[in-house]
């Protein structure tokens, strides 16, 4: 099992502002700190640069993910000011299950415009190589609800799945955010990357899916007992139609498309509900079988530097 190298914390210098001190006698006058030399294969190494915006009450802080060849530096951002703030990254960064968890939230309080997929942890694990163990970037997944509301790590892993979501409909000129259709997607870690697994993803949809077929075929005031938490046919329309085309159920999507004009069409007179038809099939063409959503965040890589045999010897 990995185990966390060191923690270190270099914030201090860009938090707080403090007045030049004359060096002592026969010291230069700047230094720059000598690099690390890099972990042993294996293990990692974390650090944290944070930089606070005191107007904003924000800190963005750098977290450095190092192996024996490879350090990968993923800009997120916390709220709060100075070593709290990056204490409470701390708390929501580190290992679970043999995957290495770093939380990135986007920080929108506005409901209106906050994302679904606003709090996400960006995940890292070791693979094996021809030239031994090495740290890779699996991607982003979203937090969990329970990771959100408290500072825990990988809600989004259970056993050997880790759940997103599907996210690819959220803004769109069709929908409104309540309608737009969101799926839990079922993904495994495997060769170095997130794959869906469309079978457990289906799975994991049917008690949303059946219950939107409840209500597609409830007539009349039967709607009333037939569509409840919040599923309108609508709302039910598209969720059935997204997720029985993004794991390619072709006859659950026939049946789904059989209610598109009773789900979508009532009140309109024919020319707009023709056109309503026309857009929603439009919108249903940009979900992807097997898609992931998008990453978001900004992680990027560089090669760790050897040192110097003088740098090793300045070490001894």
């Amino acid at each position: 099992m990995q185990r966390l190298f060191a923690l270190l914390l270099l914030a201090a210098a860009a938090l707080t502002a403090t007045a030049a001190q004359p060096d002592p006698p026969n010291k230069p006058s700047t230094t720059a700190p000598r690099p690390l030399p890099p972990p042993p294969e294996g293990e990692l190494r974390v650090l944290f640069d944070a930089k606070t915006d005191k107007i904003a009450g924000v800190t963005n802080i750098t977290v450095k993910l190092q192996d024996s060849t490879t350090e990968f530096r993923v800009e997120v951002a916390q709220r709060g000011a100075g070593a709290a703030a990056v204490n409470q990254l701390q708390l929501r960064t580190g290992w679970k299950g043999g995957f290495f968890f770093v939380r990135d939230d986007c920080l929108e309080t506005d409901e209106v415009k906050r994302p679904i997929r606003c709090v996400v942890d960006h995940v890292f694990t070791f693979v094996e190589s021809s030239k031994g163990k090495r740290l890779v970037y699996l991607g982003e997944v979203y937090a969990g609800d329970d990771c959100v509301e408290e500072a825990k790590l990988g809600c989004a892993l259970y056993e050997e799945f880790f759940t997103d979501i599907y996210d690819v409909l959220e803004v769109n000129t069709v929908l409104s955010r309540n309608d737009a259709p969101v799926i839990l997607l079922e993904m495994r870690a495997t060769g170095g990357q997130f794959d869906v697994d469309l079978d457990e993803t289906w799975g994991r949809n049917q008690e949303r899916f059946i219950a939107g077929e409840k209500c597609l075929a409830a007539k009349g005031d039967a709607q009333l007992t037939a569509c409840v938490d919040g599923i309108t046919p609508r709302r039910a329309y598209f969720f059935n139609a997204t997720l029985a085309t993004y794991t390619q159920r072709k006859d659950e999507l026939t049946r789904t498309r059989a209610y598109a004009r009773s789900a979508m069409c009532i009140g309109a007179s024919d020319e707009e509900c023709s056109e309503t038809l026309r857009l929603s099939a439009l919108l249903l063409q940009r979900v992807k079988s097997g898609e992931r959503p998008r990453n978001r965040g900004k992680v990027t890589t560089n090669l760790m530097a050897r040192p110097s045999a003088r740098g090793e010897s300045l070490k001894q």
